[in-house]
């Protein structure tokens, strides 16, 4: 008989271990466990998390886990027109977080493809309606435009969030969204890098023409002031020239010069060594 009760303990123990599942989540995880009783208790979402640690479940008894830290969802959008008309393309980023302890609400209200049924959609749009916006040139090298759009989308997805949790909650919050520069394609690439090198000769043209009116300038003014000094010391022109031509001689330290005093006269050509 003892033996009989034996055996059945140890089916029984059998029985339990083996209808049982162990639920470990890691450190920055939740679990939520889903009751399918199989003959008496209720079943559904159970309201408390698994947080740390492990927790058994009977065999019935499935889970979802999610992550409690921030988590980046990347979109690729392809062909967003610009203001121009141009195709562009871009990598945008949404960073969410599910907020602690309401994973068991998520699951429950929005299902575990939560992201895919309530927020790719509206995020992806609202990042095609604001880049179309902006012209090309802006898209691809403009830093304040792009933080711009990150900023609007960011404002309108929380806006959207808050709506979506007046009917059922969404705990879910947004981090942040970073938009990527737009890339262009190898036509549009060339096309930019034209127009950038147009740009860059009309500047290099007006600052050399700016140099040169400078110059102008200043050969100008040195003129009036030299025939202010010729007229002040009362030299005629042929001595201002004979006293300019010392000058560039005392200038020109160990050069050999050759100084025209009189161009009508070819005897008055000095060569002075220094």
């Amino acid at each position: 008989m003892k033996k009989f009760m034996y055996l059945i303990i140890a089916l029984f123990a059998c029985v339990t271990f083996t209808s049982c599942h162990g639920v470990r989540p890691d450190a920055d995880e939740e679990t939520v466990l889903i009751k399918k009783p199989w003959f008496f208790g209720h079943g559904g979402v159970e309201a408390k998390p698994v947080q740390t640690g492990l927790t058994w479940c009977f065999w019935s008894t499935s889970s979802e886990t999610f992550k409690i830290v921030p988590v980046k969802h990347e979109e690729v959008l392809d062909d967003i027109i610009s203001n121009e008309n141009t195709p562009l393309d871009f990598k945008s980023i949404i960073v969410l977080k599910v907020k602690d302890g309401k994973s068991p609400i998520l699951l429950e209200n929005y299902g575990v493809n939560w992201y895919d049924n309530n927020i790719k959609e509206t995020y992806t749009n609202l990042t095609r309606h604001y880049v179309s916006q902006y012209s090309p040139f802006d898209l691809t090298s403009n830093r304040e435009v792009i933080a711009h759009i990150d900023s609007c989308v960011k404002n309108d997805m929380v806006k959207y969030i808050a709506k979506l949790s007046e009917e059922k909650e969404f705990p879910v919050v947004v981090e942040n969204v970073i938009t990527g520069r737009a890339i262009p394609n190898d036509a549009q690439l060339a096309e930019m890098n034209n127009t950038a090198a147009q740009i860059q000769a009309k500047q290099t043209q007006e600052r050399r023409k700016e140099m040169e009116e400078a110059r102008e300038q200043a050969e100008r003014q040195r003129a009036i002031s030299d025939k202010a000094y010729q007229k002040e010391m009362g030299l005629t022109a042929e001595q201002f020239i004979s006293l300019k031509a010392w000058d560039i001689i005392e200038k020109k330290q160990g050069a050999n010069i050759d100084v025209l005093f009189n161009a009508d006269n070819a005897n008055q050509m000095w060569n002075i060594r220094r």
